[in-house]
């Protein structure tokens, strides 16, 4: 647009925005499905992309790089919660390079987040985040805001008929046992309640605010910048670092600090750890197939499986989608 009213510093922060939003879309896609179509001009008719084949997933993550490094030389280097600047480029930056093993860029980016404690902190107790109606706490890096008028409906799958929800999702046994044992769930427990009798039902509790559906969607925390981190330096062979790393996670959950004294032990107490930060926010599955990890934890040998089966109705829809191996 040429418009001299429209200055360029909002041009740029747009388009910033418009390519981090890609790079999170397109990185969010190749680690759920692979490689993917990439369409990176505007779709005017409906002919526009015929023809478009699958890309490699190296490829489809070489976009998300590329997208990264563009958004961040147009983006400032404020804090926002809710809309990208340069800081969220760096923590995303932060987890694609953890799952390109490239160690040393993924522990770089996650310490300028983890430096810059003026604006991004754990906080304690560990409900704080999300507790009490909290929006965009020194804990979020990247969250999306709803509202009355843009309901977050998760709630509704969460919460118990008793409590205005149909509990469709719920925390099976084994995550109860972790989160309610005060020596590993710590202060994690308040991500779940259970009903009174007679139905004693467990239910999540990160997700609470009905009607009104003004929950947050935590898309990066400072949490995982840490334990990003830790596992960067325990495969660096930094060992006494990233028992750091790990340890102010625990200790802000009310823990004992962890004692692994190899690079294996880490790598198994930062896996432990995820699974009960993050434990409502979808990251254990995507964690395990990450480390190769899906068979020995949930059984799961059919490597077919480790990625999601593209939905039938797009396949029908456009004749040049490949569908995954298996399915």
């Amino acid at each position: 647009m040429s418009d001299p009213l429209f200055a360029q510093a909002k041009k740029d922060q747009f388009l910033g925005e418009a390519y981090f939003v890609r790079a999170l879309s397109y990185f969010d896609l190749a680690r759920g499905w692979g490689g993917v179509q990439l369409i990176l001009t505007p779709t005017r008719l409906p002919g526009d992309h015929s023809g478009i084949k699958r890309s490699s997933l190296a490829d489809t993550y070489a976009q998300v790089l590329s997208d990264l490094n563009k958004a961040e030389t147009l983006l400032t280097a404020t804090t926002n919660r809710n809309r990208a600047t340069r800081k969220t480029v760096w923590a995303l930056k932060a987890r694609y390079f953890l799952y390109q093993q490239q160690w040393d860029s993924a522990a770089s980016n996650a310490s300028r987040i983890i430096d810059d404690a003026a604006n991004y902190k754990l906080l304690a107790p560990y409900s704080a985040f999300f507790a009490g109606n909290a929006v965009a706490t020194a804990e979020s890096v990247f969250e999306i805001a709803y509202s009355v008028s843009f309901k977050n409906g998760h709630y509704n799958w969460w919460l118990p008929p008793a409590l205005g929800g149909r509990r469709e999702w719920a925390p099976n046994t084994q995550l109860v046992s972790l989160l309610n044992d005060a020596a590993v769930g710590g202060g994690r427990s308040a991500l779940i309640a259970q009903t009174a009798p007679p139905g004693n039902l467990w239910y999540g509790k990160l997700y609470y605010r009905t009607p009104t559906g003004t929950d947050p969607a935590y898309l990066i925390r400072v949490a995982e910048l840490y334990l990003i981190r830790a596992e960067a330096r325990a495969r660096l062979d930094q060992l006494e670092a990233a028992l750091a790393d790990i340890n102010a996670v625990r200790a802000r959950a009310g823990i004992a600090p962890a004692a692994a004294g190899t690079q294996q032990a880490l790598l198994l107490a930062i896996e432990n750890e995820r699974q009960l930060e993050f434990a409502f926010e979808g990251d254990r599955w995507f964690n395990l197939v990450r480390t190769g990890r899906v068979a020995a934890v949930l059984g799961l040998n059919d490597s077919n499986r480790y990625r999601f089966p593209i939905p039938a109705d797009e396949l029908l829809a456009d004749k040049d989608l490949e569908p995954n191996p298996g399915y």
